[in-house]
């Protein structure tokens, strides 16, 4: 008797799913350094220029007062004299001081800001400059602002 081999049959098992691959994130290529990375400097630039744009206010205004004075004096001997125009100087040189302060102490607060930020690293000196620089110059608009007001009441006493 021949008996017919039984046909192989597996069990059902469940397939095992294997889990999709996802593929590994790409790292970005080196940038090549074409030069050499310099560390920053030791002091901020900026924080020092703050500080001299801080303390040149004073200076401007007390030049400028000295020489609107000195014309002043002249204007006044010009004025008795019967001659027009001759607080013209006068006014030109307070309009320079006025101009030029005004553009020193926006430079400064510019400047100021830049040290502080410039600073904040920790690593590169000159915060306290640029702190300086700014307190110098808040300082110098209010005796500008307070020295323009003088001017202006002078002048009107003189000229009124």
């Amino acid at each position: 008797m021949d008996a017919a081999p039984e046909p192989l049959a597996a069990p059902l098992v469940a397939a095992e799913v294997p889990a999709p691959v996802l593929p590994a994130p790409e790292v970005p290529a080196r940038v090549p350094v074409t030069g050499r990375i310099a560390a920053p400097p030791a002091r901020s630039r900026a924080a020092t220029l703050a500080f001299v744009a801080g303390l040149a206010p004073l200076a401007i205004s007390v030049l400028g007062n000295l020489v609107a004075a000195q014309l002043g004096s002249v204007a006044v001997e010009r004025t008795d004299a019967g001659q027009d125009g001759a607080w013209a100087p006068v006014l030109l040189a307070l309009a320079l001081v006025f101009v030029l302060n005004a553009g020193t102490l926006t430079m400064c607060a510019i400047l100021g800001a830049r040290g502080v930020r410039e600073t904040a690293n920790g690593i590169t000196r000159g915060r306290g400059l640029a702190i300086a620089g700014l307190a110098v110059g808040g300082a110098n608009l209010v005796l500008w602002v307070g020295g323009l007001l003088v001017s202006i009441s002078g002048l009107s006493a003189v000229l009124g």
